[in-house]
């Protein structure tokens, strides 16, 4: 796809085909200021480059909902300046919108001579553990640090007084993680940077006709069906309840019971609903004929990118494919909303496949104060070494 970005992104081309498818009381106000945090040497990796080790660097901890006004815009400022955080995961938005619903979501704050260089959020789980953000709902982490500034793992644990943290959706190019990395898998995305009929005509020359597919559909959901409308996002939290009910049923009888059930989740996901700023927001989406939602998602932006989180559709109307539908015409909206970017996270299912422009791989691990892992797991399908 010429000229797309393809900054810590790599081709899809030549991948397998897949077979299947409350909270207490406040967080802890700041208690830790200006520990040392060790430099490291650069080795060439995609996120450091070579500094003078005169610049030390200090790392102090806030609770999430503590952060200053001054400390939210100098992280936004990096979010500014480094592309590869552009997902909504890495927004001061998303890490304060967990910590209304959780307790325990902390921030470390790395600084060079008075200045914010980094940002690493975590969540903690138990005495010297932690977690991502939101946990199992959290796709994408990362030390949220300026390209130039040098540092290490080790260092990072000991500054935030931490023994152990557990990542699964992790940027593989933080290349300090990697004696900690046990598989290696990747995240789906699609690049609208050049607007929908550019990305529409590279699927077309590569003789993937999906948008194609998905019109016929939508022809004949109008046709059998009635008016078909799509909204890009509703504030209607009736509907999200219905949308949290059904994924909560369906995931239930995937073997996965549980989700969507707690009081914390709901509180997350309608917090979620009413999140609207420039940098950060959540995204109700529904398609419906002749007035009847066919097919919902809830996801989040960030400035630039759409990420593709929970959909529902109704089983009775299947034939349709609603889903389907409703993903290419949220592709065809995005760019109008200014959106670069859909991200269709890390699962292999065979519709990311048919949609997608570029991969951005990412790795699974703990990161602890004990001897790291040397098992490495790589899905057979990716063959990403």
């Amino acid at each position: 796809m010429s000229g797309f970005r393809g900054a810590s992104r790599m081709s899809a081309a030549g991948l397998r085909r897949a077979t299947g498818p409350e909270p207490g009381a406040s967080a802890p106000r700041a208690t830790i200021a200006c520990i040392p945090f060790p430099i490291r040497a650069s080795d060439g990796g995609a996120m450091t480059k070579s500094r003078s080790p005169s610049a030390p660097l200090t790392i102090t901890v806030r609770s999430a909902l503590d952060l200053s006004p001054e400390e939210l815009a100098g992280w936004e400022a990096i979010l500014a300046d480094e592309p590869v955080y552009a997902s909504p995961f890495f927004t001061p938005g998303y890490v304060r919108l967990v910590a209304q619903c959780v307790d325990g979501v902390m921030v470390g704050l790395i600084w060079e001579n008075g200045a914010l260089v980094g940002v690493f959020p975590y969540e903690l789980e138990g005495p010297g553990k932690a977690r991502p953000v939101g946990s199992v709902f959290c796709d994408y982490q990362a030390v949220i640090a300026r390209r130039r500034v040098d540092w290490t793992v080790e260092g990072l644990l000991a500054g935030l007084g931490l023994e152990q943290w557990r990542f699964d959706h992790l940027l593989a190019v933080q290349t300090p993680f990697a004696p900690y990395i046990q598989r290696r898998d990747v995240s789906w995305s699609i690049d609208l940077s050049q607007g929908f009929a550019v990305y529409d005509t590279w699927l077309r020359d590569g003789k993937h006709r999906p948008v194609a597919e998905t019109r016929r559909k939508l022809r004949m959901m109008e046709r059998e069906l009635g008016p078909v409308t799509f909204d890009a996002h509703v504030g209607d939290h009736d509907l999200l309840d219905g949308l949290l009910a059904r994924k909560s049923a369906q995931w239930a009888r995937s073997g996965w019971p549980g989700r969507f059930s707690t009081y914390w989740e709901h509180r997350l996901m309608h917090r979620l609903l009413d999140t609207q700023t420039p940098g950060f927001a959540g995204m109700l989406s529904v398609l419906r004929a002749a007035g009847r939602p066919l097919a919902m998602h809830i996801g989040m932006r960030s400035r630039a990118v759409w990420h593709y989180w929970t959909t529902v559709y109704d089983d009775g109307f299947a034939r349709y494919s609603p889903g389907n539908v409703m993903l290419v015409e949220m592709i065809k909206a995005a760019p109008g909303l200014g959106l670069h970017e859909i991200d269709l996270g890390k699962e292999d299912f065979e519709y990311k496949r048919r949609l997608h422009t570029h991969v951005v791989p990412v790795v699974e691990g703990v990161l602890s104060t004990a001897a790291p892992s040397r098992s490495l797991v790589v899905p057979a399908e990716f063959g990403v070494s």
